[in-house]
């Protein structure tokens, strides 16, 4: 089967839903909060805490900021996709193994003592910086947020041992700011918004001229098309590109050229959203009332103005009182 893309003279599925980096877009928000957490990693500055709502981005930057660490000879990188561990042992078992290290199970102590030496020997020893990615931060229980706290205080003058960037969804902010210990640790706070109309477009035209398409989003969305595509999305990146995915879909199943609304609509009733109704269009303005010239013109006679009523004409048709004689 032919995959739907080639109908439309694509090289590549634009709209994966995968966080790959040949199709990261950096706007202005993006870019800067990797240019921070890059750089407060390289200072080790210790924690540091991204947050959003579900398909804004997250781990797209996380992969971003994972590839640029990964190109500097001084960085060693770990990375925990899920943190949702049942017990404080596993948890640091994974951080062990996630920096390459073969720890066998042991109590949560010496565990901990294992992974302090191993930090020190690697940051200060060999001068390396150490930085733990966790991804969904959110589902990581009470005690492995005390973990994390304990990991973080080891440190030497002038720099942390360790530095965690956490990435979760919205609520992490309170789960975190609960606990005053951690929070106090952390250097900064980055929150992911929604994209823009304009951002939303330009994404969907970038995605296209990187899967080997045309740069102008119109060849493929007519823009009623986009318009839905768009409203729908409400500015979440990852259901534009779902919606856009089908969209496509929809139009090369009918062998159009390019998509229309009724593609758009199919889309978003296939994923079981709202189809936004269309803007009625306005009444049209009331006639105006024809002033004397125009009367004149239709009719062809002369206008007949009343003249106004003076005192005399008044007492003629007894409006006012007629003089007394002396």
């Amino acid at each position: 089967m032919t995959p739907y893309y080639r109908h439309f003279g694509l090289e590549r599925d634009p709209f994966l839903d995968t966080a790959d980096p040949h199709f990261y877009r950096a706007t202005p928000g993006l870019t800067r909060a990797r240019d921070h957490l890059v750089g407060g990693v390289l200072e080790s500055r210790g924690l540091q805490i991204v947050v959003g709502d579900p398909g804004t981005g997250k781990t797209s930057l996380m992969a971003q900021i994972e590839r640029e660490l990964l190109g500097l000879d001084e960085v060693r990188l770990g990375k925990i996709l899920d943190p949702s561990f049942t017990t404080e042992t596993e948890f640091l078992l994974g951080v062990a193994r996630s920096f390459g290290l073969a720890l066998p199970p042991r109590s949560p102590a010496a565990l901990k003592n294992a992974l302090k030496n191993y930090l020190y020997d690697a940051a200060v020893v060999d001068g390396l910086i150490l930085a733990l990615l966790v991804d969904e931060a959110q589902n990581a229980s009470d005690e492995i947020f005390e973990v994390l706290r304990l990991l973080l205080n080891y440190d030497v003058p002038q720099r942390k041992l360790l530095n965690v960037v956490l990435f979760g969804q919205s609520d992490l902010r309170a789960r975190v700011d609960s606990r005053r210990n951690l929070a106090d640790r952390v250097d900064d706070w980055f929150a992911l918004e929604a994209l823009d109309e304009n951002e939303a477009r330009a994404l969907i035209a970038h995605r296209i001229s990187r899967a080997g398409g045309p740069g102008d989003v119109a060849a493929l969305f007519d823009d009623d098309a986009l318009d839905t595509m768009v409203d729908v999305a409400g500015g979440t990146p990852r259901r534009l590109m779902t919606l856009a995915h089908a969209t496509l879909r929809e139009a090369a199943a009918n062998g159009r050229p390019r998509a229309i609304r009724i593609d758009a609509q199919a889309a978003v009733r296939s994923r079981g959203l709202a189809v936004p109704r269309s803007a009625p269009a306005p009444p049209p303005p009331p006639p105006a009332a024809p002033s004397p010239a125009t009367l004149e013109t239709i009719t062809g006679e002369e206008p007949v103005v009343s003249e106004p009523a003076t005192p005399k004409r008044r007492r003629w048709f007894g409006l006012l009182p007629a003089s007394r004689s002396r």
